[in-house]
């Protein structure tokens, strides 16, 4: 495998057995210079064994089938992801292995392993090559991995492996003195009708002191911590208000970003759903709709006050994609419902429409209220289709910007898309063939604008910080580093101490859990276990009573080991959802999601967003006991 110059360069470190970073732009072979410096690893320790981690499944793959192929002629290479049967072996197959590609999920999961077949340490491993590594930050998987290695390594373990970490952009870590400005709101007819019905709903609350700055997403988690507080305090009225005016919202940013009649075709797949027709509030918000129905979807249809930024697009595409052209291009924007609309736009708009533009949409695998995701092998379809040219266009969302293996590009247009400098740097980087184009579309003296520009002032400092780090004196970077390390561990252990004692905080059976809807009060906290000590089940026989089951299983694109999906389930006084049945050894259990519930302890009513964040503790599911209590009581 020959290098270049540069990337003989970044290698160097990591060649010495020295902790590094390989930074590199998208396209300039960071994993090509990994993969020699794993293959020099093998050759130099006896015994060395290799883990390659990935954030994302398809990646997995990705690396075992190219680069990391190079390796098969001299070492044992295997792949492990979620999708993989292998997962449920990982420490046997880690064990017949010299290099092991895996989700970092997966090997997070065999570090903290309570069972010795399937535990694996870190020690098993002699080199970690952590890939897009500025993903180790928050809670992400990455950053619980390295803690654990530091944990290890500042108290004094000499055995751990060495860390490559790979990017194409470090960050700034949010360091910066930005605050951005409200998002300005197009003022168009249809956008103020809108408005109009909004002011309405509110004024039905009757709750002076409403915000007024409709279309933002400020005025977003306004309604949604409304709703939240509705919802603690069983005020039906309020919180239905405040669902429905978070939908308006939704159709203002859309109307903001694509077109007005995406915008109306939102709002008009919102009331097509079932509805409370015995609810009062219910009863006025879709009639409050259908007096507006009319007049909305005729505005929605007067091409006058179309969004400008399509025009711009427009013009954008019918230069670069000609006829004989041989063009290649990503439009990046924010959400996948937009990913939809932008497609939808360009097949409706006849300038664009014919042989020369052969368009998709890419957007993620993972759950979403908007639209149906994609899954993991829709996503490589549409890959392939690019890579061999039968599609030459993608509208695509944050998925494409790192790591997938998409073709280079002379055409990459981020559409009134804000995000930080690292997402500019990859979504730049996308555009890398010769003469290539890199346009942002947002409106004049919009946040978009002002972050774009702030980005380009935080790449440089992000370069001016690698230089700086680069040339600090040896043992004033060790002491520094070190000091870091130390406070990033103990950090995370007082948080980890306070979470484990908020979970402590009340009694299981002084907890009650009420439906978010109608306010039923349905378990108590002691009916609950969890599986696999992540699904959250009722385990209590006589839960069953409160919810009724829709007919058809759950399709997922993935098996599991002990348990398969069953059908949705619902509250059979208000058919609020409350999750769906797992079927797991066997038998049918009911898998509750916290959102659709308010529980109430001793010191409060409240809704949560995860169940991590519950203050009473919740206990493993066994298997053996509940299968002989329940066989006790059928007899």
């Amino acid at each position: 495998m020959e290098l270049r110059g540069y990337q003989r360069e970044v290698a160097t470190p990591a060649l010495r057995g020295r902790n590094s970073i390989i930074w590199l732009p998208t396209g300039a072979g960071k994993t090509r210079a990994a993969v020699h410096v794993c293959r020099r690893h093998l050759e130099s320790r006896r015994g060395g064994r290799v883990a390659v981690l990935v954030n994302k499944v398809h990646l997995v793959e990705q690396h075992a089938g190219k680069e990391f192929h190079a390796l098969q002629d001299a070492f044992r290479v295997r792949a492990v992801s979620g999708d993989s049967s292998h997962k449920s072996f990982f420490a046997s197959v880690m064990k017949q292995s010299d290099v092991v590609i895996c989700t970092a999920q997966i090997l997070q999961n065999a570090l903290v392993s309570g069972d010795e077949d399937t535990r694996v340490e870190l020690t098993d491993f002699s080199l970690l090559v952590i890939d897009e590594c500025h993903h180790t930050h928050k809670e992400a998987v990455y950053n619980k991995i390295m803690l654990n290695y530091l944990r290890r390594k500042l108290s004094g373990q000499r055995d751990l492996p060495q860390v490559l970490g790979l990017t194409a952009s470090p960050g700034t870590g949010g360091a910066t003195s930005f605050e951005g400005a409200m998002e300005h709101i197009l003022q168009d007819p249809f956008g103020e009708r809108l408005k109009k019905v909004m002011e309405q709903i509110q004024q039905h609350m009757e709750m002076p002191g409403l915000p007024q700055d409709f279309g933002t997403q400020i005025y977003e988690q306004r309604v949604v911590e409304l709703e939240k507080k509705a919802a603690e305090t069983f005020c039906r009225k309020t919180r239905v208000c405040a669902l429905h005016l978070r939908k308006y919202n939704d159709a203002l940013l859309i109307n903001d970003t694509v077109r007005m009649v995406d915008a109306f075709q939102c709002l008009q797949q919102f009331y097509a759903a079932e509805l409370d027709e015995k609810d009062p509030t219910e009863r006025f918000l879709a009639a409050t709709f259908e007096e507006n129905r009319m007049s909305l979807q005729a505005l929605a249809g007067d091409r006058r006050y179309e969004n400008p930024r399509l025009g711009k697009l427009e013009e954008i595409l019918r230069e670069h994609f000609q006829p004989l052209g041989a063009s290649r291009g990503i439009v990046f924007t924010k959400t996948r419902q937009s990913a939809h609309a932008l497609l939808s736009w360009l097949q409706d708009t006849a300038t664009l429409c014919g042989q020369h533009v052969r368009a998709a949409v890419l957007t993620g695998a993972g759950y979403s209220n908007q639209t149906r995701p994609m899954t993991q092998n829709e996503q490589q379809n549409v890959i392939k289709l690019f890579r061999e040219g039968a599609l030459n266009l993608l509208f695509s969302t944050s998925v494409a910007e790192e790591g997938l293996d998409i073709p280079e590009c002379n055409i990459v247009v981020r559409y009134g898309l804000m995000t930080n400098e690292i997402a500019m740097m990859q979504a730049r980087g996308r555009a890398r063939a010769e003469n290539s184009v890199y346009s942002v579309l947002a409106k004049a003296n919009s946040r978009e604008a002002s972050r774009e520009l702030l980005n380009e002032d935080l790449v440089e400092l992000m370069e001016r910080a690698v230089r700086a780090v680069q040339a600090l004196p040896e043992q004033e970077y060790r002491l520094r580093i070190e000091e870091l390390q130390r406070v990033a561990v103990t950090s995370w252990l007082m948080k980890e101490a306070r979470i484990s004692e908020r979970r402590r905080l009340h009694d299981p059976d002084a907890v009650l859990l009420y439906c978010v809807n109608c306010n039923t009060a349905v378990c108590r906290g002691s009916d609950l276990r969890t599986v696999e000590g992540m699904h959250h089940v009722n385990i209590n026989p006589n839960f069953g009573l409160y919810y009724r089951v829709s007919s058809g299983k759950i399709e997922f694109q993935r098996t599991f080991r002990d348990w398969e999906p069953g059908c949705r389930i619902a509250c059979s006084q208000c058919s609020q959802d409350w999750g769906m049945e797992m079927i797991y050894r066997q038998v049918k259990l009911p898998i509750l999601c916290i959102k659709n519930f308010v529980v109430e302890t001793p010191a409060e009513k409240r809704r949560y967003k995860k169940w991590s964040a519950v203050t009473f503790p919740v206990e493993e599911f066994d298997y053996l006991d509940y299968c002989s209590s329940t066989h006790s009581r059928s007899f």
